[in-house]
């Protein structure tokens, strides 16, 4: 078990011999940090593996209480980590997931399904592993799924199929290739790479565009998406009243000396949207740093496939 799963081992230990979580266990857990395999993700990813069993047995609710949850609120969370997406806005206004929620739960399932040590453990090892084994990539993880074809961009490689339409954007200023939009039906992912210099981090970028977008009238809320924390936001846009308004979703990940960000548009972007392959593709979006990056520019240029779009 590597360190997160180890740190998340020693939280929950602590949770169940005390009944509350302790200062230092909640700084090591770095709750709400998703865009990195933390100790927090592993719980939840934990929490939400014991539930999907339960629920393929037939079993959706509790068997027991939750301290400090009504029933109305463990439903909520139940159907939110068992991915109702129309649980989410709720359980996201009343900020109902919690670390000290969370392992409430996740000890009161441990309890009523009687596990043992040795089962937990395995449970937290096998919860860590699938957080290390979802993407985005940088094309040097030797954990990246091979399968599956892959549209090459230079900087990145991106997941194609039957039905997925794909277009470059291009600088005005100097016609390079800055990002790309992949579409299908009524919904578009538009994928930019950037270098992270200094500290920027998703969450730096995160904070800095949702104030960019409230400054211009629009709004922004995090909430918590199958590819980690996101954006919930309608921007202004250019055109008449009553339709100067898009709804989007904004999507980061951060990579060993970069940041991936996705602009998700259209019907997927709606709050009540359960599409999928919006974050199918960005998930299985490789990155490419250059191997010369320019000292003043972050983004990561691309370039036309040799196959074409």
């Amino acid at each position: 078990m590597g360190e997160a799963g180890d740190v998340a081992r020693s939280v929950v230990a602590q949770f169940r011999r005390d009944g509350f979580v302790a200062p230092e266990s909640a700084e090591r857990t770095e709750f709400e940090v998703w865009d990195r395999t933390t100790p927090g993700r592993v719980l939840l990813v934990a929490l939400q593996t014991l539930l999907m069993l339960r629920a393929e047995d037939g079993r959706s609710d509790l068997g027991r209480p939750v301290r400090g949850l009504d029933e109305e609120e463990a439903g909520l969370m139940l159907r939110t980590l068992l991915g109702d997406a129309t649980a989410v806005p709720e359980t996201s206004r009343r900020d109902l997931i919690t670390l000290d929620r969370l392992l409430g739960l996740l000890a009161s399932v441990i309890a009523e399904e009687s596990m043992s040590e040795e089962e937990v453990d395995a449970l937290l090892e096998a919860a860590e592993e699938s957080c290390r084994a979802v993407g985005p990539w940088d094309e040097s993880d030797d954990r990246r799924p091979l399968g599956g074809e892959l549209v090459d961009l230079g900087g990145l490689l991106v997941p194609t199929e039957p039905g997925l339409k794909i277009e470059l954007m291009s600088s005005r200023e100097d016609g390079s290739i800055v990002g790309v939009t992949v579409i299908r039906g009524r919904t578009a992912i538009q994928l930019q790479a950037f270098r992270a210099l200094g500290d920027t981090s998703w969450a730096t970028v995160r904070e800095d565009l949702a104030r960019t977008i409230r400054g211009r009238g629009g709004s922004a809320e995090e909430r918590f998406g199958p590819a980690g924390t996101e954006l919930q936001a309608v921007v202004r846009v250019q055109g008449p009243p009553g339709k100067d308004r898009q709804t989007a979703r904004v999507l980061g990940h951060d990579g060993p000396g970069w940041i991936l960000r996705g602009f998700v548009s259209g019907v997927g972007a709606e709050p009540d949207s359960t599409e999928e392959w919006p974050y199918v593709t960005f998930q299985g979006t490789v990155v490419r740093p250059p191997s010369a990056p320019s000292a003043d520019d972050p983004l990561i240029r691309l370039r036309w496939p040799e196959s074409g779009v």
